[in-house]
């Protein structure tokens, strides 16, 4: 539900996100959302780190609590449901742990329904907003899509980052979600615009990251197809259950386990 509180984030759940590491640390490096210094820059950017508690978590609350207070007298309040995607986002991301040397990725039971929270309020806010969605909170939901294993969700975030921020580092994140998700057509067309949006002293570098994000593309999608086959053909959707490989990639990662 959309409103409901939550308690005292005690579970913690692990699962090896192999490709969810490979998009946050190569790709969005390479694309200028992220910042360098090796594995851990982008979830040292997002305030992710070794399980620390965070000071402002309590004012998050407060800010949910706020929202739903203002949605429970109309459900449609915009600026409420933007406040309360956000603020969930930010509470959940504090329950996101990842190990330097290994690279797995540690989310909690609680971190996973609080992305969902959010999701479920952008989601509403998408369908009652009148006006352009907000970018800011857009670019939010794209890590929190990606935390979800829900590959649709992250492309139309970005997506709506993308057409309202135009420019090569826009164009080429949503180009590597398509092409990483296994939809190559659209990953080239996205490349198409990204690299048109370039500098020309940019153009070569980007089409050549480009180039190896679809390469890893490929890979995927023949991922999709085995997987597909074995399954005797019955369809397979990745990004459908939030403790597999996001994307539908990383074939035969660990079981998730509960300590």
């Amino acid at each position: 539900m959309l409103f409901d509180l939550r308690g005292k984030r005690k579970r913690v759940v692990q699962v090896s996100y192999v490709l969810l590491a490979l998009l946050f640390v190569v790709g969005f490096l390479g694309f200028g959302i992220g910042v360098g210094g090796g594995p851990g820059g982008i979830f040292d950017a997002l305030g992710i780190g070794n399980g620390s508690s965070n000071p402002g978590t309590s004012q998050f609350q407060d800010n949910v609590d706020a929202a739903q207070a203002k949605l429970a007298k109309n459900p449609n309040d915009t600026k409420a449901l933007l406040k309360l995607a956000e603020n969930e986002y930010l509470i959940g991301k504090t329950g996101v742990t990842q190990d330097q040397s290994t690279g797995q990725i540690s989310i909690s039971n609680d971190a996973h329904t609080d992305f969902g929270q959010a999701a479920d309020a952008w989601s509403k806010y998408l369908k009652v907003n009148k006006g352009k969605p907000d970018t800011s909170v857009a670019a939010e939901m794209v890590y929190v899509y990606a935390f979800l294993n829900d590959a649709a969700g992250a492309i139309e975030a970005q997506r709506i980052v993308a057409e309202n921020e135009p420019n090569s580092n826009t164009y080429g994140t949503l180009a590597q979600f398509q092409y990483l998700s296994g939809d190559i057509a659209a990953g080239d067309e996205t490349s198409k615009k990204a690299v048109s949006l370039a500098s020309g002293a940019q153009k070569k570098a980007i089409q050549k990251q480009l180039d190896q994000l679809r390469k890893q593309g490929l890979q995927v999608q023949k991922q999709q197809k085995q997987a597909k086959k074995a399954a005797g053909g019955a369809s397979t959707t990745p990004g459908t259950n939030p403790l597999e490989a996001p994307f539908g990639g990383a074939a035969g990662a660990p079981t998730p386990t509960s300590p």
